[in-house]
């Protein structure tokens, strides 16, 4: 039987090295709307976006930037849903006689939703776990995870809650027991990332989703040239999917790749399973948003 299938398009993401390794990567906040306001047009329920210092290309969390971005989407008329990063500002960095370095961004929960609190975007993003990235750590404590579920629940906002590893989807699973998220929860299956958690493989794939709760609804993503076989084996597993340069930014040929492109790609695999992609409206009902 085929079903409504939601489209995620990571537009850009906060990789430092990505604008340099992909020209493609929409970094100024017009370059951002503008690649929200495309990927509606080819059928992305939802878009997910970080911001970037137009200047130097480098990941940012500046608010001024997230609300032009914000704006320029929203007078464009587009019905998109949009998905705002609450992660750029939970990163530790030690010197190496243990003390905390001076590229440390770290801020509790309250700091790092400042944003989307402000804006009232429909979706959030939620990393539900502590994990390196490189010599650094993300840290989020249990206390972080449910003062931020709490915060954005308040605001009526729904998180995407990612899980890289097994282990994050046991602290999620945990945090719903409690009555974190309303439902549906919205888990996000991050595999094969730079992140330390789980691989893109099958078996893991299959580990994470045998866990999904029945009436949670959920997607899966991997990095690089994985995510094609990912997005239909999460089809075929009864979830979602998300694409776009955030997690892929070269092609199988080592090309740079576009947004544009690997959307009509997860477009192309969605029709030739038979499915169709949910429209916006489609989507925040699977999920439980109220739109206007």
């Amino acid at each position: 039987m085929s079903r409504e299938i939601i489209l995620t398009a990571a537009v850009n993401g906060g990789n430092p090295k990505a604008h340099e390794i992909n020209a493609n990567l929409p970094v100024s906040p017009v370059q951002i709307a503008q690649a929200i306001g495309e990927a509606a047009e080819l059928g992305a329920a939802i878009a997910h976006f970080h911001v970037r210092d137009p200047q130097t290309g480098l990941p940012s969390n500046d608010p001024a930037l997230y609300r032009e971005v914000v704006e320029r989407v929203r007078d464009s008329g587009t019905d998109i849903l949009l998905n705002i990063t609450c992660s750029m500002d939970g990163m530790v960095h030690l010197d190496g006689n243990g003390g905390i370095g001076a590229e440390t961004t770290w801020k509790p929960a309250q700091g790092r939703v400042a944003h989307v609190l402000d804006l009232k975007p429909a979706i959030a993003t939620m990393d539900c776990g502590t994990f390196a990235v490189g010599d650094a750590i993300h840290v989020a404590r249990s206390c972080d995870l449910t003062q931020h579920a709490q915060l954005l629940r308040q605001a009526g906002i729904k998180p995407e809650v990612e899980c890289f590893d097994f282990g994050h989807l046991e602290t999620a699973l945990r945090m719903m027991a409690d009555g974190a998220f309303a439902s549906p929860p919205f888990f996000q299956i991050c595999l094969g990332t730079a992140y330390g958690g789980a691989p893109a493989t099958r078996e893991a794939l299959q580990a994470m989703q045998s866990r999904m709760p029945p009436d949670a609804e959920w997607a899966a993503f991997a990095a690089g040239a994985d995510n094609l076989w990912v997005m239909e084996a999460a089809i075929a597993a009864g979830g979602h999917i998300r694409t776009g340069l955030e997690d892929t930014l070269l092609t199988g040929d080592g090309e740079p790749a576009t947004n544009a492109g690997l959307l009509l790609q997860a477009r192309d695999l969605v029709e030739r399973l038979g499915d169709r992609l949910a429209s916006p409206r489609q989507a925040a009902e699977m999920l439980k948003i109220a739109v206007g």
